[in-house]
């Protein structure tokens, strides 16, 4: 059965999820295409740069004048995290993560030259906010797909690990989770809930 929030590798496996988006477009005379076919619109790779394009050219033409990021997506942003943390507090774990998820689709949306670090802030604690959720519902596989882009995104931040290393858990790598339970307490020596499941894990392992 497919899952509602989105295809995620088999676990374990041994590859790394890639999320480099390089891999699949090239600049050619300063404009988008896909790497394979050199296209802006290519069926095959599934990618329509045409729009993308078409506003770098007009952009090119206004001395490269880039518009402010959209206020109205930061707020439906905001708007469906906000629902998504409140079914999340009732307990309600399945439509929480389906929030979390419309937030995140909306988040993929933004353009290119909006700044790196909101999507980076709104991505990862979005797909932070689902894995909790997907931890919660005993999804530890998908949880741990999440955490994996959460951490690559901010290797510092602790929650991040946290969840990863509860994901680990959930799936016997206890020794992998040790291991993500102590960067997150490096990062967060306070963090009780990280000292909390070190403890338990270094029991297991």
């Amino acid at each position: 059965m497919a899952t509602p929030f989105g295809p995620r590798p088999v676990f374990p496996t041994s590859d790394k999820p890639s999320f480099d988006l390089s891999n699949n477009t090239t600049l050619i005379d300063g404009l988008l295409h896909c790497t394979l076919h050199k296209k802006q619109v290519c069926s095959d790779c599934s990618v329509d740069y045409s729009t993308h394009n078409f506003l770098s050219r007009q952009l090119a033409a206004n001395n490269q004048a880039l518009p402010p990021p959209n206020p109205q997506m930061a707020q439906t942003i905001q708007k469906l995290k906000t629902e998504g943390n409140d079914l999340f507090r009732a307990q309600n774990y399945f439509d929480a993560a389906q929030k979390y998820t419309e937030a995140l689709n909306v988040a993929m949306q933004r353009p290119l030259w909006d700044p790196s670090a909101t999507v980076i802030e709104e991505t990862s604690v979005l797909m932070s906010n689902r894995a909790a959720c997907l931890l919660e519902l005993g999804k530890d596989s998908e949880a741990y797909w999440d955490t994996e882009v959460v951490t690559r995104l901010k290797r510092g931040w602790s929650k991040g690990h946290f969840r990863m290393g509860r994901a680990l858990l959930g799936l016997g790598r206890c020794g992998q989770a040790a291991a993500e339970f102590q960067i997150g307490a490096s990062l967060d020596p306070s963090a009780k809930e990280i000292k909390t499941a070190l403890e338990q894990c270094s029991k297991l392992v």
